[in-house]
């Protein structure tokens, strides 16, 4: 499981049931029992499958008065209040996971692969959790001290409320610092349902995170059911809610949901490398290739954004489509691609900044141009004189804005309006740029 930095390798272990015959079905060890048994025998058996995820990251100010403590302070004294009126920015994604031999691998929703290190990648400038499909259950089922706490009722519903903890010595919960991989204790609380021998809701406390680690701490609260998959009722994720405190004071929240989770086969989806735990996987994945044509660099070409872009759903992930306003030519004026070409490529950053210098801005790159009836690879990057219209509006409202590297064929858009954002055509101009490996262009 990852928390951005934070990643965790859970193995499963299978715990022998608790004896107790004769005792009532709802008797709180024989329910653990049963829970962790099913659920550890269905991580064991999980299929190959995917779900696409939308995630709302908010960011919060630190509270007046908090700057400065240290983070055990902060951790044990938590500040009643409002968020909201702490949140100066929120940005949103959509993703695919999927679940291969209980790994985490990630992809932009309806990309052709999925690949192993695209966590960072996809996570962009903000926190992004994992670990909620299944491995940290497997992680607590396997390794946890699981104690009763007291019954509940919820909508008429009965269920049983259990603490846990993994102590240090026995955790698998890995945190990147500056120095490397650390491991971390972890505890929390486990909602069972004891007519279904399942998980309701799971939440997940790490303890005090090391200094030089991203944040002071995170907490993680994911709420469960089963949906059909290939025959079979899967236990996946309905909603989950990452929290991290961070060392000044200041805090993110992220909303995750989840849709149209499905199985998968290596015929459909693409690894482009398989997860560590399965060398074999890679072997049984089709090999994607590039077509062979590609377009020279340094042609100027001038491109109107058809998709619709609208703030209330729009996420990094979601793919858009542009026509070309004029002919591409090469650079003895051959025309390449006519007007009216068809370009197609993805948001990548998505994101709303809050207060007195409210904006949106959206990240765009750019993948294939429409030549001859064929998808031909586009890389480019925004012309200079539209960056310097975005610069000039930023310096009228005294305004820094933080710029995508262009070496990575990203073009960004800055919108200063109104709360809710519909843009129906966006047009500007490119440059083609060339790849020279290792995701890197020029």
């Amino acid at each position: 499981m990852r928390l951005n930095d934070l990643r965790t390798v859970a193995v499963v272990v299978l715990v022998p049931a608790l004896a107790a015959l004769g005792q009532p079905a709802s008797d709180p060890a024989i329910v653990l029992s049963q829970t962790r048994e099913r659920l550890l025998a269905d991580l064991a058996r999980m299929p190959r499958y995917t779900c696409a995820q939308t995630i709302t990251r908010k960011y919060y100010r630190a509270p007046i008065g908090r700057q400065g403590q240290a983070c055990a302070a902060m951790i044990a004294a938590p500040e009643p209040r409002n968020l909201e009126q702490l949140m100066y920015s929120w940005d949103r994604l959509r993703l695919e996971v999927a679940i291969v031999n209980n790994n985490n691998v990630y992809s932009w929703v309806g990309a052709p692969t999925f690949e192993e290190d695209a966590f960072k990648k996809v996570a962009g400038r903000g926190p992004l959790g994992s670990g909620d499909f299944g491995m940290f259950l497997a992680q607590i089922f396997s390794r946890a001290t699981i104690r009763f706490q007291r019954e509940e009722v919820v909508n008429s519903r009965q269920l049983l409320s259990y603490s846990y903890e993994v102590p240090l010595d026995r955790s698998g919960y890995n945190v990147l610092t500056d120095q490397g991989w650390r491991l971390t204790a972890f505890s929390g609380e486990l909602v069972l349902d004891p007519q279904a021998s399942d998980i309701v809701r799971l939440t997940l406390h790490t303890a005090e995170l090391p200094e030089n680690s991203a944040a002071c701490q995170s907490i993680s609260d994911v709420d469960y059911g089963r949906t059909k998959i290939h025959d079979r009722m899967i236990l996946i994720p309905r909603e989950t809610r990452l929290h991290m405190l961070r060392h000044d004071g200041s805090e993110t929240l992220n909303l995750t949901s989840y849709e149209n989770c499905r199985e998968y086969s290596s015929k459909s989806r693409v690894l482009s490398a398989a997860p560590h735990s399965d060398p074999g996987t890679a072997a049984t994945a089709e090999v994607q290739t590039s077509p062979s044509s590609s377009i020279p660099a340094g042609l100027h070409f001038d491109c109107r954004i058809v998709t619709t872009i609208d703030s209330g759903t729009a996420a990094a992930g979601d793919p858009i489509e542009a026509v070309l306003r004029s002919p591409l030519r090469d650079k003895h004026k051959t025309i390449l691609a006519p007007a009216g070409s068809r370009i197609r490529g993805r948001l990548v950053h998505f994101e709303r900044r809050l207060g007195p210098l409210d904006y949106f801005q959206i990240g765009v790159q750019w993948d294939t141009l429409e030549m001859a009836g064929k998808e031909v690879p586009l890389i480019a990057v925004m012309d200079p004189l539209e960056i310097q219209s975005f610069i000039q509006a930023s310096r009228a409202r005294r305004l820094t804005l933080f710029r995508d590297d262009p070496s990575t064929g990203i073009g960004t858009f800055f919108f200063f309006r109104e709360e809710h954002m519909r843009l129906k055509q966006i047009d500007s101009g490119w440059t083609t740029i060339s790849p020279v490996g290792n995701g890197k262009v020029k």
